[in-house]
């Protein structure tokens, strides 16, 4: 192990500090050595005397003098180094002691310690035996002594021992303490020297030595402006100048190297070859640059390394190893060179294209100590010869695989060449194709102007387009569109043109196809609205300059959609080509039939009659025809449809402004016509445009009611056969600002219409529900809850997200859905029947009951109230009006109330207005009622609040 290296200012004071310890320790147990063994000796001595003088003084009669003997062993028990004093006779027993109570009981009862073998040697002895115990600190004394009386008898039964023991570790321990006190002014003066001679070390030796130390360092670090202070003694102060010396000689010498370093690296960097060194084992000693760059590899990594791990060569064409020209110089002292098919691969797979040459480097005798090595980049050349060939192979490859027809032409409009596919096309061989010889496929009525052109585009040397008839090889002549770029050199010396020919044959079929589908509707081949209106400004001119009356009709099919709906858009779209027959049929060739898109046709008779009279007649006939061939059979195969047509009939003489607004007219008369209950024909008035207007109106007001808060909730009881209620039908209300309440005949067909109905309908089953919640809380005990039907629109509940809604709904006011009846129409049944059924069996599985509104009015089917989940029916107004007075709806009532009956439904009689009619009702086992006999429709609020009351007044008090 290494032992660690100290400083000087600590080694001298340490190594005066150890020989002061030794000396000291030294003399230290030397003298209580020795005074250690004065004691030891004067304390044997003593102990031996008095054993003997205590022994005399028995055998002299002293047990009779008992006097003198206690005054002796008194007198030996002030020494403190005593601690035991005995003396015990042939029986064992004790005879004299310092304690009374000791006296004559055996020895071995009180020292169980005391050595009896010691005690009967001693018997036979006359002299004293001295031993040390306990680690020499404690000494014991023996003696001998005879009886008085008793000396003719043996010595075991004559003879007894005096035992004394001295107990000397204090007076060992006073004697080292004493010793070391007495030490401890020499100690002091040698740490003052020691102390002194360490502050001159350090102040005039260890600090200079450790200055010039870090000096030192700094100046191995390159700290080269370091210097030290040239003061002290001679011998540090003769240092300092000689490192000072030193650090500006180093300094020179380093600005000198710097400077040829630069001189060297600017040199070797300013290079655009890459230059690589390697001494005479070729292991890299220098690299610029550019060959860092090309090699992958930095110069700090690669010097060390030998030039194969580096410059890594092959073969450009299959990658064959290439041995590196270093190897050879070193062998041979030559220069050698690589030729240009070699590929340098750096350290990142990445391949550079490279021409390189070794060259020895020899000392001024001409030996060998190194090879450079110096290459460069031919990349972008390789690079540039290969794009080059790959232009011209790219071109060939696109002239003679794409589809244009490309030439070139010389100075004087000569073909010079012409790809494959100009070949193909025109069937001509190569001979042919070329010079003049060409000219001869083109069409000769275009070959004049064709040539016309091409003589101006050389003239001015600019470019050309040109469509012209070439004769294919099939022999017919097909269009080409030709164009043509002057071409130049490097020097903008012109050369003649190039250009390309494409076969626009199709295209101008094509753009004659497109024509007609801008004019013509794509599915019938009618005119489509932009030739209409073209051929209805016409017609308007036309009795502007002539006079005379012509009209136009608006032909839209009722209920279309169900037909796309139920059959699919294919047989829709043949739905469409007959009617499009249909109507062709029976106008004139003047006439024009037009489709608008969807189910919706126009039909323009530029002159029905000279006077305003007759062309309204004749314009009735014409609609009367066409919606009677709408009402024919629609049939197909195995489908068959019956359908009916709305028409809007307009006519103009020369006092219409444009074509858009008699279509608008023609408009809106049909939608007047569908409004009346569809398949009508209605003639345009001038009032018409005031109600389309007043209704766009309200479909405006109506998408800021919801958000304005305008719509308000109205309950109208429902009642038993006691006449009892048992609960309501929610009904609509529009408080308008302007125009007080609306009527919902006037603004919820709009709402259906525009789809506002889903948003208001959501808002209505919303705040029924809170309604009901409200209601079921303050309902006292003992009464049974009452039921809330809610009307739900067929857009609204056709909505994907209907079920989850309602869901929502339930599961955020918390009602009772047992409570809540939905009311749907018969229609909606009908249209969905499979989508309406599920969807009310998930309703249902919620607890909801539903009801069936207007019951009998639509499509009603027996067969499919068995398939649905309905708690009642809602017996349509229009029945309960007229009985029992018409047979007709009385006959209806009681076979839908016996039918009902037998299902299990209820069924909700409406519009129940006077007594005979209830009673009626009653007779025939009709089970609730609702209607202005009863109740009229109140605030939801106030309902509430009175049956709450009513409630209260049937509670028992």
């Amino acid at each position: 192990m290494t032992l660690p290296r100290l400083s000087l200012r600590l080694m001298v004071p340490l190594g005066l500090s150890l020989l002061f310890l030794l000396i000291t320790a030294v003399s230290l147990i030397n003298g209580i050595h020795n005074r250690s063994a004065i004691f030891m000796a004067d304390s044997s001595q003593r102990l031996l005397g008095y054993t003997t003088e205590i022994a005399r003084t028995i055998e002299q009669g002293g047990l009779e003098g008992t006097g003198l003997l206690k005054a002796r062993v008194s007198s030996i028990l002030t020494d403190p180094r005593v601690d035991m004093l005995i003396a015990i006779g042939p029986d064992r027993e004790v005879l004299v002691s310092p304690y009374q109570t000791w006296q004559g009981k055996p020895v071995d009862e009180l020292f169980a310690e005391l050595d009896l073998t010691a005690f009967i040697d001693q018997q036979d002895q006359r002299l004293p035996n001295l031993n040390r115990l306990d680690e020499e600190q404690t000494l014991r004394a023996l003696q001998s002594f005879e009886l008085p009386g008793l000396s003719g008898r043996p010595r075991s039964e004559s003879r007894g021992v005096v035992c004394v023991r001295m107990d000397l570790t204090a007076s060992l321990a006073r004697i080292r303490n004493e010793a070391i006190l007495a030490r401890l002014p020499e100690a002091g003066v040698m740490l003052l020297i020691i102390l002194l001679t360490a502050w001159v070390l350090n102040s005039q030796i260890t600090r200079p030595l450790g200055r010039l130390r870090d000096a030192a360092m700094r100046l191995r670090q390159g700290n080269l402006d370091v210097r030290l202070p040239e003061r002290g003694c001679s011998e540090i102060a003769a240092v300092a100048q000689g490192f000072n010396a030193m650090a500006r000689a180093i300094g020179e010498a380093r600005d000198q190297l710097l400077q040829s370093e630069k001189r060297l690296a600017v040199t070797l960097d300013s290079i655009g070859d890459g230059l690589i060194a390697t001494d005479l084992d070729g292991m890299i000693t220098l690299m610029n640059p550019v060959a860092e760059r090309l090699t992958g590899w930095s110069r700090e990594e690669a010097i060390g390394k030998s030039i194969e791990a580096v410059f890594v060569i092959c073969h450009a064409n299959d990658d064959r190893p290439v041995a590196i020209p270093i190897r050879q110089v070193l062998a041979e002292g030559t220069l050698v060179g690589l030729a240009n098919h070699t590929v340098l691969t750096d350290r990142h797979g990445n391949r550079h294209h490279i021409a390189d040459s070794a060259a020895p480097i020899q000392h001024d005798d001409g030996s060998l100590v190194g090879v450079v090595l110096v290459f460069h980049d031919m990349s972008q050349e390789y690079r540039l010869r290969e794009a080059l060939a790959e232009s011209e192979q790219h071109f060939r490859t696109l002239a003679d695989n794409g589809q244009a027809l490309i030439w070139t032409a010389d100075l004087d409009g000569k073909r010079d060449y012409v790809n494959r596919p100009w070949l193909t096309f025109t069937g001509l061989a190569p001979n042919q194709a070329l010079n003049d010889d060409w000219q001869q496929a083109v069409h000769p009525d275009d070959l004049p102007a064709l040539q016309q052109v091409i003589v101006s585009a050389y003239e001015r040397r600019v470019s050309f387009t040109r469509e012209y008839r070439l004769r294919h090889r099939s022999g017919e002549y097909r269009w080409l569109l030709a164009k043509g770029t002057p071409r130049f050199n490097s020097r903008g010396e012109f050369l003649g043109f190039m250009g390309q020919c494409i076969d626009v044959t199709a295209d101008k079929e094509t753009a004659a196809q497109l024509e007609r589908l801008a004019y013509h509707d794509g599915l019938t081949d009618l005119p489509n609205r932009a030739l209409l209106l073209d051929r209805v400004d016409q017609a308007i001119r036309q009795r502007k300059r002539h006079g005379g009356v012509g009209t136009l009709l608006f032909v839209d099919l009722d209920e279309f959609k169900q037909i796309n709906d139920l059959y699919g858009h294919a047989l829709g779209d043949q739905v469409l080509m007959e009617v499009a027959r249909r109507l062709s049929g029976l106008v004139r060739d003047t006439d024009t039939v037009a489709r608008l898109g969807g189910d919706e046709f126009l039909v323009l008779i530029p002159e029905m009659a000279h006077d305003i009279h007759g062309a309204r007649q004749a314009a009735t006939i014409l609609a009367d025809k066409l919606r009677h061939a709408m009402g024919q059979p629609f049939e197909f195969e195995e489908f068959r449809h019956l359908a009916t047509a709305s028409v809007g009939l307009t006519l103009f003489a020369g006092k219409v402004d444009s074509a858009e607004e008699l279509v608008r007219e023609a408009d809106i008369a049909m939608y007047q016509a569908k409004r009346a209950g569809r398949n009508n024909l209605v003639n345009f008035e001038s009032g018409m445009v005031e109600s389309v207007t007043r209704r766009y109106r309200l479909e405006q007001e109506l998408k800021l009611a919801l958000e304005r808060g305008e719509f308000e909730l109205h309950l109208q009881s429902q009642l038993d056969r006691d006449e009892r209620v048992i609960g309501a039908e929610v009904l609509l209300r529009w408080r308008h600002p302007v125009r007080g309440l609306v009527s919902p005949g006037e603004f919820i067909p709009v709402a259906e219409e525009s789809g506002q109905i889903i948003a208001i309908g959501e808002w209505v089953l919303n705040e029924a529900c809170h309604l009901l919640h409200g209601l079921e809380q303050s309902t006292p005990p003992g009464h049974t809850g009452l039921n809330i039907s809610v009307n739900v629109s067929p857009r609204q509940f056709h909505t994907p997200d209907f079920v989850d809604r309602v869901r929502h709904t339930i599961d955020q006011t918390g009602i009772d859905p047992s409570h809540l009846m939905i009311e749907i129409t018969e229609n909606m049944l009908v249209s969905h029947a499979d989508d309406a059924i599920a969807r009310m069996r998930a309703l249902a599985a919620l607890g909801l009951s539903f009801s069936i509104d207007d019951f009998g009015t639509g499509y009603s089917s027996f067969a499919y109230l068995k398939r649905l989940p309905l708690s009642e029916i809602k017996l349509d107004k229009s029945f309960v009006d007229d009985v029992p007075g018409t047979p007709g709806d009385t006959a209806m009532v009681e076979a839908i109330l016996a039918m009902a009956n037998r299902l299990g439904i209820d069924v909700v009689a409406e519009g129940v207005e006077t007594c005979e009619q209830f009673d009626y009702l009653k007779a025939n086992d009709c089970t609730r009622f609702q209607g202005f006999c009863f109740a009229r429709p109140v605030p939801a609020r106030q309902w509430i609040e009175e049956q709450l009351e009513a409630m209260e007044r049937r509670s028992p008090t």
